[in-house]
């Protein structure tokens, strides 16, 4: 008998309720479930809601706005996100961006696995030197060679572009003139990694064998008659690229779980200005030279062939260890004001580079050592450069 009363008083709630009445008031509700949980005691709340008449029933609490400024303002974004509302214009953006993804940034989960995190903030301590090597007419050989110059600065990545800024550190704390300035900009993805470079060195060289000077043996005087100016593109494409990360090493983008290598090909461009005055150079140098007030320029544009291997040895889970060598060779442009005048050479490059990497969560340290060499041959000469680099660094993934 109370579970017939029950329903019937249900019922005629149901009828008297207005057609446009909201259902989802609180006393309706309060009203509604108490009667359906005395009617039938052993029915679950889910079960309850759904023998309600539908114009009674609680509704579904609102979903929260989707649209991408409030997603990113809650901390929720994600690109791959299919279920966010963007403009037209930003919706083609996130389309293109999330099949670049998938096309060129895919990897072999065994062997490779995302951070989950896109940004990376470093410090770097950064070490480097600029080298030359020079054979003159008559088989004088000449050696010069940079001091070491101690830099300090810091990266910001965002996914796979990066950019450096590095200041030398004798010029923060001291008065020493500042002779050099070193930029990078980086980009990495699984298929492929591109970088631009540019060094710049005034006056801060220093000879360090001339021909028969002191016996030929190795000594180091001040040669401020240089000046050198290095801007350079480095591309290639990696073959093994579902298995292989050089970010993982380089660019603390990824993990490397697994080791594995892989082949290397690409392009590379150089262009290179660098004035020489033997007349600068000191006075007890001088009688070694063939013509002491010489000036020697070299002003070239080269175009290379790259390739080369790569190879991630994963040491245990935390440390990883890469070794990269990548010969180029290529044709060089001399332009008219070079020691040569205008005209072609037949140019060879090396690039090689080593990164030992420890993560500890989100924290990563890593040494990295690379080297950029450049050898150019004429008739009457030869001469190869080189930079040679050492940075620590120290960063978090955020």
């Amino acid at each position: 008998m109370r579970t017939f009363l029950s329903l019937l008083l249900l019922v005629m709630l149901a009828l008297a309720a207005p057609a446009g009445l909201s259902a989802s008031t609180h006393s309706a509700d309060t009203v509604s479930d108490n009667i359906l949980a005395a009617a039938f005691p052993s029915l679950s709340a889910t079960e309850i809601a759904d023998t309600m008449p539908r114009r009674i029933r609680p509704l579904p609490p609102a979903p929260p706005d989707s649209t991408w400024w409030k997603m990113i303002w809650r901390g929720n974004f994600n690109m791959a996100d299919t279920n966010i509302r963007y403009p037209g214009f930003i919706r083609f953006c996130v389309n293109v961006y999330n099949w670049g993804d998938r096309v060129f940034n895919s990897y072999d989960t065994t062997y490779v696995v995302g951070t989950g995190h896109r940004w990376k903030f470093r410090v770097v301590s950064d070490n480097w030197v600029d080298s030359y090597a020079m054979t003159l007419p008559d088989n004088l050989s000449i050696r010069m060679m940079s001091d070491i110059y101690s830099n300090i600065g810091a990266y910001l990545q965002y996914m796979a572009v990066s950019y450096g800024v590095t200041f030398d550190w004798s010029n923060i704390v001291g008065t020493n003139p500042v002779n050099h300035k070193k930029m990078e900009f980086g980009f990495n993805c699984a298929r492929f990694n591109a970088e631009i470079y540019y060094n710049e060195n005034t006056g801060g060289t220093f000879l360090r064998k001339l021909g028969r000077y002191k016996g030929g043996r190795i000594f180091k005087e001040r040669f401020p008659g240089v000046q050198l100016e290095t801007f350079g593109l480095n591309a290639y494409y990696f073959f093994n690229n579902r298995k292989y990360s050089q970010g993982a090493s380089y660019n603390f983008s990824k993990i490397q779980k697994r080791s594995a290598g892989s082949f290397l090909l690409g392009f590379s461009y150089t262009q290179l200005d660098l004035d020489m005055d033997f007349s600068t150079m000191p006075e007890d140098v001088k009688p070694y030279l063939k013509d002491p007030d010489a000036f020697y320029k070299l002003n070239y544009n080269t175009y290379s062939l790259l390739f080369g291997y790569g190879f991630n040895w994963v040491i245990t889970r935390d440390l990883l260890f890469n070794i990269t060598a990548m010969p180029a060779i290529g044709i060089c442009h001399c332009h008219e004001d070079s020691l040569e005048g205008k005209g072609n050479l037949f140019s060879m490059n090396i690039n090689g580079m080593g990164a030992l990497t420890y993560n500890m969560g989100n924290i990563f340290f890593s040494l990295i050592g690379k080297m950029k060499g450049t050898w150019y041959k004429s008739h009457d000469y030869s001469f190869f450069s080189s930079i040679e680099n050492l940075s620590a660094n120290i960063g978090i993934r955020f």
